[in-house]
């Protein structure tokens, strides 16, 4: 019986000893803290990490004491009370203090070890070292830091060399479209048509280019704006028809009976689809047919969804080469890239469009009998514009220009002389100026209609004289039309403060410049035709507008947003700020519901992903108070802050966004 016990007290003994040898080196700190934070023991694993013997710790330092005073400061006011609440605190950062005044950063997990007899209750904490992947951590936000400042310096330098490109490239195709329309002999034709013909090449690939630039940033927004299907593709064929002719190949157009031709969506970037779909078709078709060919695959009262198909009768495909076709640079073959030419960004910038439009580009191929490529998208049918089409007639080719005086506004010598000429051959009366201070001259001097001003001049840019011209006392304000390298939707914002009321971009076509003249000329000789009576009916209705949305009743919601810019974008008709509002409230809604859960899911991505895409409703509604709260919420999510601090900030957000959706429905009454 003896041997038994002592074997059995050995073995325990044993047991003990390995025991204790697995608290003392784990690979994880441990210590047993009381209730004022002394600590009554540690193991060798922390003891070293601190660089400290256990004699200078036990029952000498308290928990807290370990910590930078951030620290102190919370383990007093939100951890050890949540541990007294609960019992327990699971994977907690703190920074950790050691011997030699170096920090580590650690994650400690607490629970509570209950009263016994006359023994207080104690707390256990177990403490990982995670200094390398607080390095790691860190080191991914530095280079996600690197890569988006890079992508801003990319985009930046982008632009920039846009300007300067598309500066000179307008006076080339300026001169050529000049050039081209003066009596010439066969030889002078085909060199203006070849200097045409390489310009807009060039054009082509610098909008490539931009685009991916664009896409990458996350910068390239869609619009939604009522267009005529049918005038969008019936000018696509009449563009690349010529150059179909010349290669003898037909390009043919099938719409479907059913497909509706006033439409609600992007026309610009569907065009830039269909564009390098039909480009890259007529470069790899020698002989054949090229078909444009669109299709209704379900069609409501209010929505329809359309197929879209280009197919060719070309060189094709190879299997093995269809989904390298959609990469950035790429082409099926060396030898299709030397003989065709093409830098292979077509097909990888309408792919993205494409996905950036919820749809998917697909493509069949078959080596020397063609390729079909087809894509298909969701539109709003426009029912109002449908309805006065069946009513429209041909607007008469030739239009009347008497009493009309345009000012040409550039700094840039060969773009005046080229805006000039163009107006020259339009018989309409001009002035120019080199300057916005120049401009003003001419403005307080003489009556002008419309001015067409350059956004990039020096000293004084395209902005700030518009804003100024909208500050002179004159007896009616002139139309600005702002000419600039950059597309209408990325300076929106800045035309809409100036008073720019619209913009073309540069390099442009003659016709697009005369149709801008055109529209703005019909509309002045109609609202010559108003009566008084509708005038007096629409000033009597501004002022009941402005009445209804007095931010007077609630000072709060005055705080929170204002409609001033929607009232001018509107010229104060109370029937079109009801529908900006409402539109702006649908968009606030899903805004709303994204925010709630970005930041119950703490994703950063989502978040910063919404701040970009409600930039601009909170411009126009001027809610910088709300744009704020959101970035001060993306910012303590990148931090990683506490609980605490996420919820406290997360509820001032939530209650901004409901000032500002109660304060718009109650501006509307809706």
């Amino acid at each position: 019986m003896g041997n038994k016990n002592d074997i059995s007290k050995q073995s325990e003994s044993l047991r003990l000893k390995a025991a204790l040898d697995l608290y003392e080196n784990a690979p994880c700190g441990s210590i047993i803290f009381q209730n004022d934070g002394l600590i009554i023991a540690i193991n060798n694993t922390l003891a070293n990490w601190l660089g400290y013997k256990k004699s200078e710790i036990l029952n000498e330092r308290t928990l807290p004491s370990l910590f930078k005073i951030g620290g102190q400061i919370y383990f007093e006011t939100h951890f050890f009370p949540l541990i007294k609440m609960q019992g327990f605190i699971q994977e907690v950062y703190f920074d950790i203090l050691r011997k030699d005044k170096s920090i580590f950063h650690a994650l400690i997990n607490v629970r509570e070890i209950p009263a016994q007899g006359n023994f207080e209750a104690t707390y256990q904490a177990t403490i990982l070292d995670v200094s390398d992947r607080y390095r790691y951590e860190s080191e991914l936000l530095e280079a996600k830091r690197k890569a988006e400042a890079d992508s801003k310096a990319k985009a930046e330098f982008l632009a920039t060399i846009s300007h300067e490109i598309r500066t000179p490239l307008n006076a080339i195709l300026g001169i050529g479209n000049l050039l081209h329309n003066t009596p010439l002999n066969e030889n002078q034709k085909e060199y203006a048509r070849l200097l045409l013909s390489s310009s807009e090449h060039l054009l082509s690939l610098v909008n490539n280019l931009l685009d991916l630039s664009k896409i990458e940033a996350r910068k390239l927004e869609l619009e939604y704006v009522s267009f005529n299907l049918l005038d969008l593709i019936t000018i696509l064929k009449q563009i690349y028809s010529v150059k179909a002719e010349e290669k003898g190949v037909t390009l043919r157009l099938e719409l479907g009976k059913d497909v509706p031709q006033n439409i609600i969506g992007d026309p610009v970037k569907l065009n830039q689809v269909l564009t390098n779909l039909v480009g890259n078709a007529i470069k790899f078709t020698k002989q054949g047919a090229i078909t444009v060919a669109i299709n209704t695959i379900k069609k409501t009262k209010k929505e329809v969804h359309l197929n879209f198909e280009v197919s060719d009768t070309g060189i094709g495909i190879p299997e093995e080469k269809l989904d390298t076709v959609f990469q950035e640079f790429s082409q099926a073959s060396y030898d299709v890239g030397v003989e065709y030419g093409g830098t292979g960004l077509g097909l990888t910038i309408s792919k993205k469009l494409l996905e950036l439009q919820g749809s998917k580009l697909s493509v069949r191929s078959t080596v020397n009998e063609g390729s079909t490529f087809s894509f298909a998208l969701h539109y709003k049918i426009d029912r109002k514009k449908s309805k006065k089409a069946k009513k429209k007639k041909d607007v008469e080719a030739a239009v009347n220009f008497d009493n009309y005086k345009v000012l040409v506004v550039d700094d840039n010598n060969v773009n005046i002389f080229i805006t000039a000429q163009y107006l020259d051959q339009w018989e309409i009366p001009h002035l120019t100026a080199k300057s916005g201070s120049e401009a003003l001259g001419i403005i307080n001097r003489e009556s002008v209609d419309i001015v067409l001003l350059d956004l990039q001049m020096p000293k004084m840019n395209g902005y700030e004289t518009a804003a100024k011209i909208r500050a002179l006392k004159l007896p009616k304000q002139p139309i600005i039309i702002a000419f600039s390298a950059t597309t209408k939707g990325e300076v929106q914002a800045a035309l809409t403060e100036a008073e720019i009321d619209d913009h073309l971009p540069k390099p442009f076509q003659p016709s697009q410049l005369f149709d801008l003249l055109k529209m703005y000329n019909t509309a002045k000789k109609k609202k010559k035709k108003r009566t008084l009576k509708r005038l007096s009916k629409a000033a009597a209705s501004s002022k009941k507008y402005k009445k209804k949305i007095s931010p007077t009743v609630n000072p709060s919601i005055a705080e929170s947003f204002n409609l001033e810019r929607y009232s001018k974008m509107a010229n104060n008709n109370p029937e079109y700020i009801r529908k900006f509002v409402v539109s702006t409230l649908d968009a606030l809604i899903g805004y709303q519901k994204d925010f709630e859960t970005a930041l119950e899911k703490k994703d950063t991505k989502s978040m910063a992903d919404l701040i970009h895409k409600s930039t601009m409703t909170l411009y126009y509604i001027k809610a910088d108070r709300l744009s704020k709260y959101m970035e001060n919420c993306n910012e303590i999510l990148v931090a990683d802050a506490t609980d605490q601090t996420i919820l406290a900030k997360g509820e001032e957000c939530k209650k901004e966004f409901v000032r500002i959706i109660e304060g718009l429905k109650e501006s509307q009454n809706l």
